[in-house]
């Protein structure tokens, strides 16, 4: 593995995929729910049970993904290819077609969806660590795949109140499925050019790697803390994230601003991307994630207080709490490719990042499940008059309750990495 620097159309290629990526997955994390809630009537609970089964069971499947990538890195084009069509599909059915049961095609959509996601996402990860071991490298090819992922999430944010202006109702979706699959085409022919680059790694003894099961046994400590403070932090952003939609409709009642507040936030984040990679050059990539962690905290804990019609404020929110997002999604995993060259483990570095999207799909799994449950024995019913009671609980689920989780990530990351010296990554 040698310490190369990346030219920039190189990183272009790699990075844009992302962006139909992302594109695909806001409507499977934040549309797709309140979608069929309100228009096939599912009760939260069991839209809650169904996803808690979908995310947990594709967790699960995260690691023998990992593991299969790492026996085969040579081989990715097809996978990656056949993954992509399927993601597509998927997405275009979700929305556009109903051959089943509502709760059963959900499932059904979202369960192929979320597996094909999960492969392009992990194999993305993985060329990352073996196309370099520069450590200012791994950061920079983070940060344009994740921007490139932001400006893919902001186009998802926007697009479905444009295409309501330009196209009837119905059609909204359909055309977002097409526009995915036109993006995806364009994305894929960069891709193909540059994977032949990164994509192989020329090890030995592949039948000896651990299984994808047994793997949790041969985490170095530095990674197994790494993956703690990670899901912990990803199990915060999840619950809003599940919630947002619920939040400014019916606590906001400015539904017809989500698309706005989304895209501020994403943009936002998008913007402060390279603003962090410099603070990790200058600070450390830990001192970077931490103080952007409490800055989230600092930003995010106001909305808690938020009441009907209160927009600018919430607006400032996006933007101020989105700012930390890029440090969220370009350090953890640059310190995770780090870590991997440093424990002299590139030969598992498939198996490694799926275990990084094991713990946030674990923590999105719960955020679905536990915020969608208790909301529902709250009494919380979506796009009706709710009681005071069950909006103040939607509130303290929405903002108050991630905010201490994230205090208590920042808390970790700074006894794990900060004050103690184990394995520190500049």
């Amino acid at each position: 593995m040698k310490s190369v620097t990346i030219p920039l159309p190189s990183l272009l290629r790699y990075g844009f995929i992302a962006m139909p990526v992302a594109f695909a997955g806001f409507p499977l994390y934040v549309l797709a729910p309140d979608y069929y809630a309100v228009h096939y009537q599912i009760p939260l609970g069991l839209m809650g049970f169904i996803l808690l089964a979908l995310r947990l069971g594709d967790a699960v499947i995260d690691p023998v993904i990992g593991w299969l990538i790492d026996r085969f890195q040579g081989y990715l084009l097809w996978p990656v290819l056949l993954s992509s069509a399927l993601l597509c599909l998927a997405i275009y059915s979700l929305f556009n077609l109903q051959l089943l049961n509502p709760a059963l095609w959900f499932a059904l959509c979202m369960g192929i969806a979320v597996l094909t996601h999960s492969l392009i996402t992990i194999t993305l990860g993985v060329c990352a660590t073996l196309w370099t071991n520069n450590k200012s490298e791994q950061t920079k090819i983070a940060a344009i795949r994740e921007s490139f992922g932001l400006i893919g999430l902001i186009m998802a944010v926007s697009m479905p109140p444009l295409l309501g202006r330009l196209f009837d109702a119905t059609l909204v979706y359909e055309v977002y499925g097409l526009l995915l699959c036109g993006l995806m085409g364009v994305a894929l022919f960069g891709f193909i050019q540059i994977l032949p680059l990164v994509s192989h790694d020329n090890l030995t003894d592949r039948e000896k790697l651990p299984s994808p099961f047994s793997i949790w046994t041969h985490i170095p400590k530095d990674i197994a803390r790494l993956y703690f403070v990670y899901g912990l932090s990803m199990f915060a952003s999840s619950i809003p994230a599940v919630l947002v939609v619920f939040f400014v409709r019916d606590l906001l009642d400015a539904e017809h601003l989500t698309g706005l507040f989304l895209a501020a936030y994403f943009l936002s984040g998008a913007a402060a991307t390279p603003l962090w990679t410099k603070a990790s050059r200058t600070f450390g990539k830990y001192k970077a994630w931490c103080l952007a962690t409490l800055l989230a905290v600092a930003s995010f804990v106001g909305a808690s207080f938020l009441q009907s019609g209160d927009i600018l404020p919430y607006l400032l929110i996006c933007i101020v709490s989105g700012l930390a997002l890029g440090a969220d999604l370009t350090l953890a995993p640059s310190i995770l490719s780090d870590q991997i060259h440093d424990n002299a483990h590139n030969n598992l570095s498939g198996t490694y990042y799926a275990l990084m999207s094991f713990m946030a799909k674990a923590g999105l799994a719960l955020a679905s499940a536990l915020s969608l449950s208790f909301l529902d024995f709250a009494g919380f019913k979506p796009q009706t008059n709710n009681e005071t009671q069950a909006l103040l609980i939607l509130s303290i689920t929405y903002a108050l309750i991630p905010c201490l989780l994230k205090l208590c990530a920042a808390g970790f990351l700074y006894v794990f990495f900060i004050r103690t010296p184990v394995r520190r990554i500049s």
